[in-house]
């Protein structure tokens, strides 16, 4: 006797140009190897909603059978580099609201397969220059986009750049708090600092997960870190309005999902210190920060980072991602980094004009920097950032 041969059905791939349904965008970035925070629907859709504006969604999405499979989430825009004008297509979440690990999402395994139909996808678009930045320079994305474009030459008539970008601090959590603390060198400074301020009257700490208390818990983030960086010099994350009206927007659609955890630290019953945490497939995200500068001089971010990285371990996470930035009190805290890094491919004429005209501006520029005084660009920037925000 022999047996009937079974049937294997075999789904056909469909490649489309549009948004995807916000659920299943949801369920696809919590299976995806590549998945994080910052490329979640209820991170980016708010984007889109408070930065899309002149620009036109180019998001590809991969399906087998009507079920999505992939997703390379992108804008399209029409700028100038180096004063040559340029059509420039970049991740939904590019600029200042500092996000990382941008990158393609795909079902666990498929991500060859799925990337092969998202880069085949993009070649169809019009765009001179192609502008991934936030990539994590050990993905999977970046080594195969490095590896088909090289940069010695042009390929297809495309040549590549890269560039590393941002240091991303982070502590695995192993073991248990009290084992971690241990290992910390600022230990007994952090714990004068909590004898001292929970010996005050009316300090406590709240952390807000429901949508109710992400109301009252984002506009005392908000304020703390406007108090913050005006003594600092301004932030890259939280620069105006219409930054801020976008972190209210997506701190509800974080809590919605059971993903946010905003901190605030009070003292005298008004809060001083406040962390913006968000949880995502086992790791704690600490995005941002902000404290009263009148209460610098207790510690209290100390404090309250302390606090969010004892939770971390109790809740069970498997990491704490301090994200971008190289700042001193991270690297006291964390055991690893990573890095994330800019690949910009340049296309046709146009794109090989506005990548030589953008050479040539940086070379200014970096030029005029290095002959300044350290003091005075320091100065400099401050302003810079001081002038955005109005």
């Amino acid at each position: 006797m022999t047996q009937a041969a079974a049937v294997i059905e075999v789904k056909p791939i469909e490649v489309e140009i549009g948004p995807p349904g916000t659920d299943e965008w949801r369920e696809l970035n919590g299976r995806a190897r590549a998945g994080c925070m910052f490329l979640s629907p209820d991170w980016l859709e708010p984007w889109w909603k408070h930065f899309g504006g002149g620009r036109e969604l180019r998001t590809i999405c991969v399906r087998e059978g009507g079920k999505l499979i992939g997703l390379l989430p992108l804008f399209a825009e029409q700028i100038a580099l180096g004063g040559v004008p340029a059509r420039r297509i970049a991740f939904l979440g590019d600029g200042d609201t500092g996000c990382d690990y941008l990158d393609a999402l795909a079902e666990p395994g498929r991500e060859r397969e799925v990337l092969d139909h998202c880069l085949a996808a993009l070649m169809n678009l019009e765009w001179d220059v192609c502008d991934l930045d936030g990539l994590w320079r050990e993905s999977f994305t970046a080594g195969q986009i490095a590896a088909r474009f090289p940069p010695s030459h042009a390929t297809g008539g495309i040549v590549r750049d890269s560039r590393l970008r941002y240091v991303c601090p982070h502590i695995p959590l192993n073991g248990t708090y009290d084992q971690y603390l241990q290992g910390l060198s600022r230990r007994e400074n952090l714990k004068r600092r909590e004898k001292w301020l929970f010996r005050q009257p009316g300090v406590f700490i709240e952390c807000a997960r429901t949508p109710q208390e992400a109301v009252k818990a984002a506009e005392q983030f908000l304020e703390l870190h406007r108090a913050r960086w005006a003594v600092e010099g301004g932030s890259d994350g939280l620069s105006d309005a219409r930054h801020e009206a976008f972190h209210r927007d997506a701190a509800q659609r974080l809590a919605q999902t059971g993903a946010l955890r905003m901190y605030t630290l009070y003292a005298a019953r008004r809060p001083v210190a406040s962390v913006y945490g968000v949880v995502h497939g086992g790791k704690f995200n600490y995005y941002q920060s902000g404290y009263d500068p009148n209460w610098a001089s207790r510690s209290v971010g100390l404090v309250l980072l302390a606090k969010t990285v004892a939770d971390a371990f109790a809740e069970g996470l498997q990491e704490f991602d301090f994200l971008r930035g190289n700042e001193g009190y991270k690297g006291e805290w964390a055991r690893g980094e990573r890095w994330t890094i800019q690949l910009r491919l340049w296309r046709g004429v146009r794109g090989r004009a506005a990548r030589n005209a953008l050479a040539a501006t940086l070379f200014a520029r970096e030029t005029f920097k290095a002959a300044l005084p350290k003091e005075t660009l320091a100065a400099l920037r401050k302003m810079k950032r001081a002038l955005q925000r109005r």
